[in-house]
Parts: structure tokens; C-alpha cells; sequence
């Protein structure tokens, strides 16, 4: 293998010329058209392959009596595994599409043979180097190799047919090598069952602390007390473990090493005995391989997903792929379980099959997009575990290198930067030249953008004002968090052994206790201090006040190290220096101020360093003193890093502080729907509680003003007044004996109130991305596929077209939409013919997609904390649009209510009684009860306007001419008439002439022996057929026939499912010829969710990635093109002779 290198380069040159399945140069491999002589590449490929395997069969011969492959054979083995490899690929490249010539070319070629020896290999080596640590990775690229020379086989078997040529030759390849296709699967057996051997519960019995280690022997035992494994597996198992000396297995990562590569191989394994079987059904000898595969075969069951499609050959093919378990997981999850009711509610008996494919996909990408917000929710703890992960990790240079104070000068002279930079911009911006330059801008501003500008002034204002408030919290929480949980302080405290402590201490008879005696005691050993050190010195100095201030402890330097001392008050910096030979201290003054002078320059000009003064003494002296150099030198360079600490400080605090709010509010998403059923409990608590109200009355004598009555103490106040002046009050009162329900009503009002605030919080982290994303959706499918804004215009009538005329120009659009390039398509599509100028105005990319210049790369502000970059951060457009959207949605409406009537139950308590309402929409049949008085809302308006017209003619008839039978009093009193003005005419009427049960005529005086007699008849017999048996009857029969419809509509819904397929929609009756037939075919070949788990599993795929059938229907999809569903036609029927 001198020439593996060039070999794989010649190799991936040729894959890389059929990708995107490249028809054309895929069959000019196998006959170059035009040319004298052609060599077909593909029979070339398969020698060379047939080679290659030789030679690894060669070196697994070699190596197949000793125990160990060297390290020589190991390089080996490597190079023509990488160049199988890469053959392995290039072939399958050549076949995707599929190509069906080059398919045949390779089926009629020596492939087989070339398959069949590297079986052997596979069999063989993988269970040789399981045994050894030292040959896992070799053992990883082996399977590396045999996970390639799967997925070439299953290019093979790419728009296969019932029992066709290619099948039975690869059912012929397996007899052959059934030995070692049966030790393979034994293999890929033993280590996929490991994981549910540690995860069960009798595993756990020797793991209780689910440390990851176990002992040998426990690890023994627990695979016998599973039952899953042989006693000669058990024993493999056992070789292939690694312990350390104690004889303890950590065995997560002896699972995470095989049995992830298994389950990779297996499932493709699964896949292509999976598709043989289907294309082989009568095949007796591939059912022996389902027998012994029948354990792999039913672990990968949940996870592989099969669907059927009309291909690009217009016949129906099978698809195989795999589901995640976290999709599988996702899908049972409440919200997309309601998403899922109610589609098929509104879908299936909705138009035709195209438009019930296009409604369909559209709810598998809602439901894809609201999965992976799920997923991502739910993986809050994972990513929480990672963040304290990485926070453990970056502690560990903070316990080398402690912090500086925050106080520091480094701090300071930070906040100064800032404070000049922030004047300078203020005085730039108030300046003249500034302010004409606005006044010219304003002259030439339309009032549109004068209002625009108005309103963004002021959302400017309010964000920073907000940016204020933040910083000066940020700021306190972080002077807080510096000095109570920094940590330096503390770390640094415990570094200090107590021998240096104690040998440190002075006798407390010595003067130097007193502050007396320092100088006498002083050794003139050291040499001056270079003045390169005084600023280290000094930033010392002020971590050492603090450890003095703290702990009463001082910094001394003695014999080129500092030491803690007892704290001296009368102690100066001289005499932590101890050093006679130091200059004076105004020398050191001088020299401190020098230093400060020149902390200006340091940004422009490299520091500046002082040569320290000779010493005299002796060689040894030098030595120690070159020593003492290099340790300055590295404290030095430690200050220099502190110089970012304090950012480096600031961003961890926020990090946590973020981190925290992205668990609570995943927390409160992840519990909507439990938060909603808590706060119905606590509603019926709180009306339970108001049952005991009762009426209690007192009479106060009138004096001045009444008083006012604490109405939050749910007492209500009517006055009526009586002839002794005395002023009746009316109080709502809590009677109960115990004593505990008012607090307890409180509380529980509290509660539902902050429920119901948490409920918004978690419908907005859980619902509202997906009303965004579907918008977003909405508005990208009309730019791109119906050229809205740009050929046709929304009418004047659509608010809801003009409100998105909004956000088309944003840069943030589309934001939760995954298709980022909508507007380049946009562009691509409709710039030509309408213009690129108008189309990027429109678009808003003049200057976000289109100049990609190096002057716009120059003009890119500089990060910073200021507040004109937090207000440039934010597209104000794009949340106001978003805003709009989100407030004009009907459940975030009905969650404001609802939180809107909890907040009014602290004025009055009895606003709570509003919320019992909610069971409504917590049950699916009360829904539909609602549902039914909405159903036809349109005409039940219409006809309780014309009930209300009619009963007005009505009025206008009684109020001109029998007035004086509406005489409501009783014998004796005065006389209360109720038709002597209109509107208190109209008024009754509506009121007692439609409650009555036989119409206005029973409310009203007799009119037996009056003139106007025979009138009054036609009046009262009109009304009463008119209103009471029509008009109210048409009423109740709109909403007794809606419930009836929407009943019969879930009846019907139910019976299609159960009847009829939704994907081909063929009934139940050609199904059912065999037992079972109907149900297998609805779960497993043309199930909906494996459907929706396909479109999923393709936009998260690579596109250079995609096999040919993935490809096609990719591209199908993008161009809104729904005929690979297979309409009315399925694969049992396509092939229903030969599967029979």
C-alpha cells in the first residue's frame, strides 16, 4: 500500500463526478460514447476491490495465529481498510439514482466474491480485536468499513422489485456465507443487548449510586441474572471488558464503546434483511436468516420507518429509514397529540387528493417544527449538566490564577474608558453640525416616516431606559457576586498551611506585636526592587488590605517570597517590602506615578522596561536572584490576564443567570398543559369557598358622607333610604366557624393569579414560535410560489396581508422558518422580469444579502456596550409585526382573559366564578358543544338581528295604537304603564314579549269587549307565530343542527379512518382478503406518522447526502409537488400476483 493516498484521491475524484446522482457521467463510466475503445470504469472498480480484499485477507491470515497484531500490521490493516473504504463509496456513488445499468453491470461483475471475503474478514477480525484494548481503533475502522459495504448493498437493492435479479444474487451471496453472516449477528446481538442490561433493575441492584463502575465479578453475576446471554457469550463479554487493577469495570464506557458502533451496523443490517424479505417473500432460505436475525430485527423494530412512494419510475417503491427515539418520544407528547386530532378533524373530508396532500404536509411540517421546540425544551437538563460541566472546567485556572479585586485598577480605569467614550458620543451627537444634519433629514421626511421615526424615538427611549435599570441591577448583582462569591479571597486562605502560619507568628512578649522594633529586625539581604515591579506591587498591596481586613493577616516578603504575617496597623508598604536597601518612599512615589503616567501609552507602545541595579554579593546570590526574575516574570504575565478577568467574571455571572431563566421557563413549557388543569382545581377551590358567602345587612345613621366600604373585602354596599334618614348597608360576609377560610381563600387566589401568569409564560416559550413559524411559513409560500407584493397586491380589506407587507424587509425574516434562503429564491425567480433594484428594495436586501463588498466589511461597528448597539441589535419592525401576530391570536387572547379575570378576583372574588368557564376548553366534547353555537355563528347573528327588527315593528304598532293595554300595576296601586315612550316600549317587548311562552298577548291586559278587540287578536296571534314559533325555533334549530353536523362530521372522520386509507385511499374491503390486512397496512406501509418521521428525517439529512429515492422526492418537495404520494395505488396492490 505504498500509494494508498493516491489511490483514495483517484477514487473520491470519481465519486465526486456522480454526486447530486449524476446520470450522465454515471453512465458514461460504463460506455464512453464516441470513443474508439471504452473500458467500463465499473467491471475496473470491482477488480481493483477484488484486490484489495485479497490483500486484507492475506494480512488476516497472517495475523490470524497470534494474539496481538503489531504495530506495523496495525498501519497496515489501516491503509487498506481507508482504501476499501473509499472504493466502497465511490461504487455506492455510482449506483444511487438509481442508476439501473450500472446496477446490472455490477450484479453480473465479481462484486459478490469481493463481498463474500470481506464477510470472512468481518466475521473473524471483529472478534478478535474485541479482545484487546490496544486494538479498538483498528476494530472501529474495520466496522467503519463494514457499515460502508452495507449501505453499497442497499444502493443495490434502490428501486428494487418483487423478486428481482439483484435480490436473488444477494440471497445467493448470503447462503454462501451464512457462517459468517451468523457470526456477525450473534455479535451485533451480544453487544446491542448491553444497554438494557445495564439499565435494568436488577443491574442496578450492584450500581445502586449509578457511579458507571462495577466490579468484574458483580458484572458476571448480573449478566447470568439477566438471562439474555449464554454462557458463551457471557464469557466473550467478560474478555472483551477491561478492568484496572482493583478488578472494576466502568462500564458505560465498555457499552459507549460497542454498543454504539453495533447499533449504527445493525440497523443497516435490519435494513437490508428488512427489504430482502419484502422483495423475497417466497424465498425459503432467506427465512432462515430472519430467524437468526430475529433478535436484531425486533430490537430496531420502533426505529425503522418504512413508507411507499410513487418513484421517478412511476411504480411504487419502498423507502426504508430510521426514526429517532427522540422523535418516536416526541410524537406522544400532548401538544402534538392535539395538533394531530384537529387536522384530521379539518382535513378529511376536505376537497380533493391534492389538496388534502398539500393540507398534510403543511401539519407535518408544523408538528416537525413544534417536535424539535419540544425536544429542545426538553433537553434543558442535559444542556444544564454541560453547563456545570464547563463551569467545573473553567474553575480550574481560577484556582491557579486568583482574581483581582473588583475594585481594581484595572476596573476603574475600565469604567473611566467608558464613561469618557460615552460623553464624547453624547457631545458628538448634541453638537451643531449634528443637529443640521437632522434638520435636513427631517425636511425631506414623508409623514409616514415621521411617524415612523416618532415612534422609534420612543421605543428608543423605553429600551434605554430599560438598558439603564438592567445595567445598574447588572452592576449591583455583580459587586454582590465579586465579594460574597468570587471565591478568591477564600481559595487563596486555603492555600495557607498552618505549619507557615504558626512559624510566621511573632512571641506576644516581643515588641514587634506593638508595633515596635520592625527596623531592627529587617535583614539587608535583598537587593533593590526593580521599579518594573512596583505596579504588580501595588495591585498586591490592595488584594493583601483586603486579606487583612478580612482574616487579619498581612503580605511580607521575606527571602524572595511573600508570607502571611499577623495584621500590624502601624505596618506600612516599606515594611511589607522588608528590604533596607529599597529607595525612599517618595522615590517610590515617583516611581509609582511614572508607571501611571505611561498607562496611556500602553495600548499604542510596548511597555517600557527598567534594568534593575546591580546587586552585590556572590555567585550563589546571582543564582537566587535569576530564580526570583523568572517567578516575577510569571506573576507579571498573571497580571497582564487579570486585565480580562473582570469581563471574563461578568459574562459567567450572566451566563448562570441566563441559564437559570432557560430552565425556568423550559420548566413552565414543559408543564403548560399541567399548570392549566392546576389552576381549573384552584379555581373550583376558590368558588367552593365562595358558597359559604351570606348577606349580612346593618343600618347606619346618615350624618355626613357614607362611608366607603372595602370592597377587596368582598362586602358590596347598596343605600336605600328610609324615612328616618337611616342608610341601609349590604355586606357580603365569609360565615364559618373555623376561622380558616378567608387566609386560605387568599392564598388560593394569590395562586391561581401567579398560575395563570406562568400559564402565559410557558403558552409563549411553547406555542408562540410555532404561531410565528406557521406566519413566517405562510408569508414565504406567497412570495415565493404566488409572487404576492410583487405581482398582485393584498386588497385594501386584507389586515392581515397588509400587516405582513411589515415584515417582508426585516432583516430578522424569516427567523423560525428554516428556510433562510427564501428571499434569495425570491430574487432568483421574480428579479429578472420585475427588476433586482425593486425586488431587494422590497425585500429589504440592498444591504443585508446583497453587498458583500470589503467596504461594508470596514463599515461594521466595533462590539461594544453601548447603548446605541443594544438599540441597534434590535429589528423594531420585525417585533412589531410579531407583536401583532402573537396578540391577535386566539389562544394567547384567551390566556390574557383568563389572566385578566384572576387579577379582577382580587377586587372582587367572586370575578373567580369566570374561570369555571375553562373546564369548556379542557374537555374535547364540551368543545364541541361550544363549537355548535359558534358553528354557524354567521347565520345565528343574522337571524337574531331580524328577531330583533321584527320585534321593533311590533313595537312601533303597540306604541301607536294599544298603549293603554301595557298597564303593568295592580288594582288599587298607580298606574305603570309600559309603552308610553318607545324605548322602554321596545325594551318590554324584548324582555316579556319573546320570553313568554305564548308571545306578547299573555303580558298584557285582555282586550274581551274593547274596540280595538280584533286587532289586538291579529296583533297578539302574529307575534306569537312570527317570533315564539318561527323566528326562536329558526334560532334553536341553527344550533341544534350545528351540533348535529359537527357530531356527524366526527362520526364520519372516525369511520374514513377506520375504512379508508388517507395516504391512497383505498377502503378496508381489498385489505382484509387477508386477516389483519386493513390494520397492518394503516400502521407499517402507509402510516401517517412514518410519513411525517420521513419529511423529518430528510430536512435534517445533508442533501449530498440523500440516496436517489430521498433525492427525488427532496426535490419534489421543494417544488410543492405532491405526486410521489401514491394516489389510489399501493405496493401490495402494484405487485399483488407475485406476493401472492
Amino acid at each position: 500500500m505504498q500509494d494508498d493516498e493516491f489511490t483514495c484521491d483517484l477514487f473520491r475524484f470519481l465519486q465526486l463526478l456522480c454526486e447530486g446522482h449524476n446520470s450522465d457521467f454515471q453512465n458514461y463510466l460504463r460506455t464512453q460514447t464516441g470513443n474508439n475503445t471504452t473500458v467500463n470504469i465499473i467491471i475496473s472498480t470491482v477488480d481493483y476491490l477484488l484486490r484489495v480484499q485479497e490483500s486484507i485477507s492475506d494480512f488476516y491470515w497472517y495475523y490470524s495465529g497470534k494474539d496481538v497484531i503489531d504495530e506495523q500490521g496495525q498501519r497496515n490493516f489501516s491503509k487498506a481498510i481507508q482504501v476499501a473504504k473509499q472504493v466502497f463509496n465511490t461504487l455506492t456513488e455510482y449506483i444511487q439514482g438509481p442508476c439501473t445499468g450500472n446496477q446490472q453491470s455490477l450484479a453480473h461483475s465479481r462484486l459478490w466474491d469481493a463481498v463474500v471475503g470481506f464477510l470472512h474478514v468481518f466475521a473473524h477480525m471483529q472478534m478478535k480485536l474485541s479482545q484487546d484494548s490496544s486494538q479498538i481503533e483498528l476494530l472501529k475502522e474495520l466496522m467503519d468499513l463494514q457499515k460502508d459495504m452495507v449501505v453499497m448493498l442497499l444502493s443495490m437493492l434502490e428501486g428494487n422489485v418483487v423478486n428481482g435479479t439483484i435480490g436473488k444474487q444477494m440471497v445467493d451471496m448470503l447462503v454462501e456465507s451464512s457462517n459468517n453472516v451468523e457470526m456477525i449477528l450473534k455479535f451485533f446481538d451480544m453487544f446491542l443487548k448491553l444497554k438494557d442490561l445495564t439499565f435494568s433493575d436488577a443491574f442496578k441492584e450492584y450500581d445502586p449510586d449509578g457511579k458507571g463502575i462495577i466490579s468484574k465479578r458483580d458484572f458476571h453475576k448480573a449478566m447470568e441474572s439477566h438471562k439474555h446471554y449464554t454462557q458463551s457469550e457471557t464469557e466473550f463479554l467478560l474478555s472483551c471488558a477491561e478492568t484496572d487493577e482493583n478488578e472494576t469495570l466502568d462500564y458505560e464506557e465498555f457499552v459507549k464503546r460497542f454498543h454504539e458502533p453495533a447499533k449504527d451496523i445493525g440497523f443497516n443490517v435490519a435494513v437490508l434483511l428488512t427489504n430482502l424479505s419484502e422483495h423475497m417473500p417466497h424465498d425459503t432460505r432467506l427465512q432462515t436468516f430472519l430467524e437468526l436475525a430475529d433478535s436484531v430485527l425486533n430490537y430496531f423494530q420502533p426505529f425503522l420507518g418504512r413508507i411507499e412512494i410513487m418513484g421517478s419510475a412511476k411504480r411504487i417503491e419502498r423507502v426504508y429509514f430510521e426514526i429517532s427515539e427522540s422523535s418516536r418520544t416526541q410524537w406522544e407528547k400532548p401538544q402534538v397529540k392535539e395538533s394531530k386530532r384537529q387536522f384530521i378533524f379539518d382535513v378529511v373530508n376536505e376537497g380533493g387528493e391534492k389538496e388534502k396532500m398539500e393540507l398534510f404536509v403543511n401539519f407535518c411540517e408544523d408538528t416537525i417544527f413544534e417536535m424539535q421546540l419540544a425536544a429542545q425544551i426538553s433537553e434543558s437538563d442535559l444542556n444544564e449538566r454541560s453547563a456545570n460541566k464547563e463551569e467545573n472546567e473553567n474553575e480550574k485556572p481560577e484556582e491557579q490564577d486568583p482574581r483581582m479585586g473588583f475594585f481594581s485598577l484595572v476596573t476603574v480605569k475600565s469604567a473611566l474608558v467608558a464613561l469618557r467614550y460615552n460623553i464624547m458620543t453624547l457631545m458628538k451627537v448634541l453638537s451643531m453640525k449634528s443637529i443640521k444634519k437632522q434638520m435636513k433629514k427631517m425636511k425631506k421626511m414623508t409623514m409616514k416616516d415621521m411617524a415612523m421615526a416618532f415612534f422609534s424615538s420612543y421605543w428608543s427611549i423605553l429600551m434605554g431606559l430599560m438598558h439603564f435599570i438592567s445595567s445598574v441591577f447588572r452592576g449591583f448583582f455583580q459587586i454582590m457576586y465579586s465579594l460574597l462569591l468570587g471565591g478568591s479571597l477564600v481559595e487563596g486562605a486555603k492555600k495557607i498551611k498552618v505549619a507557615e502560619l504558626l512559624a510566621n507568628m511573632p512571641d506576644p512578649t516581643q515588641d514587634e506585636v506593638r508595633g515596635e522594633g520592625e527596623e531592627a529586625e529587617r535583614k539587608p539581604t535583598e537587593a533593590p526592587l526593580p521599579a518594573e515591579d512596583l505596579t504588580d506591587l501595588k495591585a498586591l498591596s490592595e488584594d493583601s488590605d483586603l486579606l487583612s481586613d478580612i482574616f487579619g493577616l498581612d503580605l511580607k516578603r521575606e527571602g524572595g517570597q511573600y508570607k502571611l504575617i499577623p495584621h500590624n496597623p502601624n505596618a506600612g508598604l516599606s515594611d511589607l517590602l522588608s528590604s533596607p536597601s529599597l529607595p525612599p518612599l517618595p522615590d517610590v512615589q515617583e516611581k509609582i506615578q511614572d508607571q501611571k503616567v505611561n498607562e496611556d501609552e500602553k495600548d499604542e507602545k510596548e511597555e517600557t522596561k527598567f534594568v534593575p541595579e546591580k546587586a552585590e554579593g556572590e555567585d550563589g546570590e546571582k543564582e537566587e536572584k535569576a530564580k526570583e526574575d523568572k517567578a516575577k516574570q510569571k506573576q507579571r504575565q498573571r497580571h497582564k490576564h487579570r486585565h480580562g478577568e473582570p469581563e471574563s467574571q461578568e459574562s459567567a455571572f450572566w451566563k448562570k443567570i441566563i441559564a437559570y431563566q432557560q430552565k425556568l421557563l423550559n420548566y413552565f413549557a414543559r408543564n403548560f398543559y399541567n399548570m392549566r388543569m392546576l389552576a381549573l382545581f384552584v379555581a373550583f377551590a376558590i368558588n367552593f369557598i365562595l358558597l359559604f358567602y351570606k348577606v349580612s345587612t346593618s343600618a347606619v345613621a346618615e350624618e355626613k358622607e357614607v362611608p366607603v366600604v372595602n370592597i377587596a373585602e368582598n362586602s358590596k354596599l347598596s343605600s336605600l333610604e328610609s324615612p328616618s334618614h337611616r342608610i341601609i348597608t349590604v355586606h357580603y360576609v365569609l360565615e364559618e366557624s373555623s376561622g380558616y377560610m378567608e387566609p386560605t381563600l387568599r392564598i388560593l387566589a394569590i395562586l391561581h393569579t401567579v398560575i395563570s401568569f406562568f400559564c402565559i409564560i410557558g403558552y409563549y416559550c411553547l406555542k408562540v414560535p410555532l404561531v410565528i413559524f406557521k406566519r413566517e411559513k405562510e408569508v414565504a409560500r406567497k412570495l415565493e410560489f404566488d409572487g404576492l407584493y410583487i405581482t398582485e397586491q393584498p386588497s385594501e380589506d386584507d389586515i392581515k396581508g397588509q400587516w405582513d407587507r411589515l415584515v417582508i424587509n426585516t432583516q430578522s425574516f424569516p427567523n423560525n422558518y428554516w428556510d433562510k434562503f427564501v428571499k434569495r429564491k425570491v430574487m432568483d425567480k421574480y428579479g429578472e422580469f420585475y427588476g433586482k433594484d425593486r425586488i431587494s428594495e422590497l425585500l429589504g436586501m440592498d444591504k443585508a444579502a446583497l453587498d458583500f463588498s470589503d467596504a461594508r466589511e470596514k463599515k461594521k461597528p466595533k462590539k461594544d456596550s453601548s447603548l446605541s448597539a443594544v438599540l441597534n441589535s434590535i429589528d423594531v419592525k420585525y417585533q412589531m409585526w410579531k407583536l401583532g401576530v402573537v396578540f391577535t391570536d386566539n389562544s394567547f387572547l384567551y390566556l390574557a382573559w383568563y389572566m385578566t379575570m384572576s387579577v379582577l378576583g382580587h377586587y372582587n372574588n367572586f370575578f373567580f366564578a369566570a374561570h369555571l368557564l375553562d373546564i369548556a376548553m379542557g374537555f374535547k366534547t364540551l368543545r364541541t358543544i361550544l363549537s355548535s353555537v359558534t358553528h354557524n355563528g354567521k347565520q345565528l347573528v343574522l337571524t337574531v338581528g331580524l328577531l330583533a327588527v321584527v320585534v321593533y315593528l311590533y313595537t312601533v304598532v303597540a306604541f301607536n295604537f294599544f298603549r293603554k293595554f301595557y298597564n303593568k300595576s295592580e288594582d288599587g296601586d298607580m298606574p305603570d304603564m309600559k309603552c308610553d315612550d318607545m324605548l322602554t316600549c321596545y325594551m318590554f317587548h324584548m324582555y316579556v314579549g319573546v320570553r313568554a311562552g305564548g308571545g306578547i298577548g299573555d303580558e298584557i291586559e285582555d282586550p274581551a269587549g274593547d274596540e280595538y278587540e280584533i286587532y289586538r287578536i291579529i296583533f297578539d296571534i302574529t307575534f306569537f307565530f312570527f317570533v315564539i314559533v318561527i323566528l326562536l325555533a329558526i334560532i334553536q334549530g341553527l344550533i341544534i343542527d350545528a351540533f348535529g353536523e359537527l357530531r356527524d362530521q366526527q362520526e364520519q372522520v372516525k369511520e374514513d379512518m377506520e375504512t379508508k386509507c388517507f395516504i391512497c385511499g383505498i377502503g378496508n374491503d381489498y385489505f382484509d382478503t387477508v386477516p389483519h390486512g386493513f390494520e397492518t397496512h394503516t400502521l407499517q406501509e402507509h402510516n401517517l406518522a412514518n410519513y411525517l418521521f420521513f419529511l423529518m428525517y430528510l430536512i435534517n439529512k445533508d442533501e449530498t447526502e440523500h440516496t436517489g429515492q430521498e433525492s427525488y422526492v427532496w426535490k419534489m418537495y421543494q417544488e410543492r409537488c405532491w405526486e410521489f404520494f401514491p394516489a389510489g395505488d399501493c405496493f401490495r396492490k402494484q405487485y399483488e400476483d407475485q406476493l401472492n
